[in-house]
């Protein structure tokens, strides 16, 4: 959308605003919540252990590789904040916003000025990373109230969410709940907040967006369309995924039980046996033998729905010998005339 001169002047003059109003004072802080996050799942890692929750104990190993990763990422970006916190600090001219910001249309083609609730937007192609279509992002620049200790709060979200099956706050690899991840990038794109240059700040964002790290990424590109088994809780990918037919649950193929009849997946707790040959068997497989009342499998039940149990004693209670063949009161004597 082509924004008026006048609208993008004053949003030009409420960036130049909000630069002059902040200190000099830089937002630096040890990553505790990260610390914390990391030494509270190893207590869950070691209490799953303990009792013998294998399965848990995995799940939560996995999710603690993660934490560790980032927090390793989050320490190493304070290292390089506190290298360039001497940096001077310069307030460009109205003008030269105003330039930045006619130049967005150029480079993203539409682009959102929204004057009443301070925010810049712009929106990405669609992104597909890896043979993963992750689908177009808008990346809004919020003008932040003056005593937030930081002049812009942004946000990346996605138009077309994507998510890995596994987590629905994911977007993108290095994006969970709009906020992204930003690593290495994160000092200039700090930089150029502070400094005015929102050009570089919305193609900084972009070019994170096209980029993937394995080392630390919210759910890994692998992984993007795999899913944790209900039974054992392992990850598995697409191609090794199975369903449950009655209750849908996802199974690995270790996991899933085929009937003998039907040949359809299901999970343990939807799953029976025939009580003859002991073959898995769905509840909508089996029938009752007429006279016991056994659940049986196709394969056991005669076509008078007798299973073998029933059809043998019920042939040995019918069966009669034949008297006038056997009984030897009725056969002659040999010789003797009739």
């Amino acid at each position: 959308m082509k924004q008026k001169s006048k609208t993008v002047w004053r949003m030009a003059s409420l960036v130049e605003q909000q630069l002059s109003s902040q200190g000099s004072e830089s937002d630096i802080a040890l990553p505790e919540v990260g610390w914390l996050s990391c030494l509270r799942l190893i207590r869950m890692r070691q209490q799953a252990q303990e009792r013998g929750w294998l399965s848990a104990a995995s799940k939560l190993e996995r999710v603690l590789t993660s934490e560790v990763n980032q927090l390793t990422q989050q320490v190493v970006t304070l290292q390089q904040e506190l290298e360039s916190a001497t940096t001077a600090k310069s307030v460009p001219a109205i003008r030269t916003i105003y330039d930045d910001l006619l130049a967005l249309e150029e480079e993203f083609g539409d682009y959102i000025i929204d004057l009443k609730n301070k925010t810049i937007s712009v929106v990405t192609e669609s992104i597909m990373l890896e043979g993963v279509y992750l689908g177009t992002f808008e990346i809004r620049l919020e003008v932040a109230n003056p005593n937030s200790g930081t002049p812009f709060h942004y946000q990346v979200i996605a138009r077309d969410p994507q998510p890995p099956i596994t987590n629905d706050s994911v977007t993108h690899p290095h994006v969970q709940f709009d906020i992204v991840c930003e690593g290495d990038a994160r000092v200039p794109i700090r930089r150029s907040l502070e400094q005015g240059r929102l050009m570089d700040f919305f193609v900084l964002v972009t070019r994170l967006l096209l980029t993937y790290n394995p080392e630390s990424p919210y759910v890994a590109l692998s992984d993007w369309h795999s899913a944790e088994c209900s039974e054992c809780a392992d990850v598995v990918t697409s191609d090794e995924q199975a369903y449950c037919t009655n209750c849908e649950n996802r199974l690995c193929l270790q996991c899933a039980n085929r009937c003998a009849d039907c040949n359809t997946s299901f999970c343990h707790d939807c799953m029976t046996r025939c009580e003859v040959c002991r073959d898995d068997c769905c509840e909508s497989c089996l029938k009752e033998c007429g006279l016991c009342r056994s659940s049986c499998c196709s394969n056991c039940l005669d076509n008078e729905e007798r299973c073998p149990i029933c059809e043998t004693q019920e042939d040995e209670e019918t069966y009669e010998p034949d008297q006038e063949t056997t009984s030897p009161e009725t056969v002659s004597p040999a010789g003797t005339p009739l």
